[in-house]
């Protein structure tokens, strides 16, 4: 559906923007009401971590004739690549420019005590992408020895090992250089499948009901931008949040291999998904290390999980599983609640 009618889905994109206005379409054809939620977005991300290991190095290179000074700057590159990388804000990517993403937003009945969001991302990421927490402790070690220089220590012995973080940062300029290079991906199973599942979920859900709880849906713009949307509905409805029993299940590339959720989330600072959530299904567990809208939904204090498979293809029947196993853990928790 996404794939065949808007194609790759770029963050703050004209085809993203296209995508919004179908799913809104398609939620109304499920008898709900759709909200398209526009939010700013700072999309080059890939640039500015890029730019923040190259200032690192040339902060590396002054360190050896001005320790002070060559610290001062390996500082101020390894704090902005914290901030962004944390999802506390973004930082060198402002300087980059600003696109204009859309969040769509369902809401189900909210009188009832409890609050399930289900969600699925529908922008696509790059073809190449890259794990960021190792450039980051490359910073931190990198960081350690520019200190150190400014305390007055010298000798091979600590060149020998500044060397190290410093041709790895040279390396990840590369390779984000590869990233900002390569086209968007058409996001077959990142993220259309997770899309369709919700929308079948939200359909069966709609048709059962839960007794406990409202079924809201949120289909999240610039995710591949370090969940950015997500950060903006969840600032956005604050007060919606923080009422009552809130659960999330975020639903991203389940097109085929074996279904697990998160027990913990996060590229660089890790939160544990909730574990009322992980029992209430007997399904393994992972560690996922990317920023997903599951991971910016903890972040934030509500008990969240993300449905994932180990696969890269897009199967019907791997679609089909993945419907059940959200369908059983949003019953499942309704039981729970509902039980005196």
């Amino acid at each position: 559906m996404l794939v065949d009618e808007f194609g790759p889905r770029a963050p703050g994109s004209d085809a993203e923007r296209r995508a919004a206005k179908h799913l809104a379409a398609r939620l109304g054809e499920l008898g709900r009401e759709a909200e398209v939620e526009t939010f700013p977005v700072w999309p080059a991300w890939a640039t500015g971590y890029a730019i923040n290991a190259a200032v690192a190095v040339i902060g590396s290179i002054l360190s050896v004739s001005s320790g002070t000074l060559g610290t001062i700057v390996v500082l101020v590159a390894t704090v902005l690549t914290f901030l962004d990388l944390s999802g506390i804000l973004p930082t060198t990517r402002r300087l980059l420019g600003r696109r204009a993403s859309q969040n769509v937003v369902s809401w189900g009945d909210r009188d009832k005590p409890g609050a399930l969001f289900l969600v699925a991302h529908y922008d696509s990421g790059p073809t190449r992408t890259r794990a960021l927490r190792p450039l980051f402790l490359a910073m931190l070690v990198l960081l350690a020895c520019c200190v150190l220089r400014a305390a007055g220590m010298s000798g091979t012995a600590l060149t020998v090992v500044q060397f190290i973080p410093t041709a790895a940062l040279i390396v990840y300029v590369a390779l984000l250089l590869d990233v900002i290079l390569s086209p968007a991906a058409p996001g077959e199973n990142d993220n259309a499948s997770g899309v369709a599942v919700v929308l079948r979920a939200t359909e069966r859900l709609d048709q059962d009901g839960l007794d406990s709880f409202g079924v809201h849906v949120v289909f999240t713009g610039s995710q591949k931008a370090m969940a950015q949307g997500m950060r903006a509905f969840l600032k956005a409805h604050r007060g919606e949040l923080t009422s009552g029993d809130v659960a999330l299940v975020n639903v991203d590339s389940v097109g085929s291999g074996e279904l697990r959720l998160t027990k913990k989330e996060g590229p660089l600072l890790s939160t544990k998904s909730h574990p009322q959530l992980l029992g209430l299904v007997d399904t393994d567990t992972f560690a996922n290390r990317e920023p997903s809208d599951g991971y910016a939904a903890s972040s934030a204090g509500i008990a969240a999980t993300t449905i994932r498979a180990d696969g890269a293809r897009l199967e019907e029947e791997a679609l089909a599983e993945a419907d059940e196993l959200v369908v059983e853990l949003a019953q499942s928790l309704d039981e729970e609640l509902s039980q005196p």
